[in-house]
């Protein structure tokens, strides 16, 4: 009886770990823009950041969607310097990752998305 105890326990405590450390669409794309940053603390601040504000807006289930759509035009840079400047740095970078939407009737253009301001103004990820 005891030995069914703490199964039970294990695969309770087994099933909640694998599931803390299950990624969503959204946390996927943040990461993966978090892979323009330096290596090290930087990179894994931005990848705290990101879980913590995923977590904190709780994305339903079409904004997960969104995501998961986004994610099939936003490369994985990988760090490769061209691929994060053209991410970062261009309208269709931009718009392929979803930091910016395409400017209304086409073009180059494109429109900066203001995921949350902090106090200063200054725009977060």
């Amino acid at each position: 009886m005891q030995t069914r105890l703490y199964f039970s326990l294990a695969l309770g405590l087994a099933l909640a770990l694998g599931a803390a450390g299950c990624s969503t669409h959204c946390q996927v794309l943040g990461e993966r823009i978090c892979q323009c940053e330096p290596e090290g603390q930087i990179r894994n601040n931005c990848k705290t950041n990101v879980k913590a504000r995923v977590r904190a807006a709780a994305p339903s289930s079409s904004e997960e969607d969104y995501c998961n759509s986004i994610l099939g035009t936003c490369p994985d840079p990988n760090g490769d310097v061209e691929t994060c400047a053209w991410i970062l740095n261009t309208c269709p970078g931009k718009v392929a990752c979803g930091l910016a939407l395409p400017a209304p009737g086409g073009g180059d253009g494109c429109s900066t998305i203001g995921i949350m301001s902090e106090p200063d103004g200054a725009s977060a990820l």
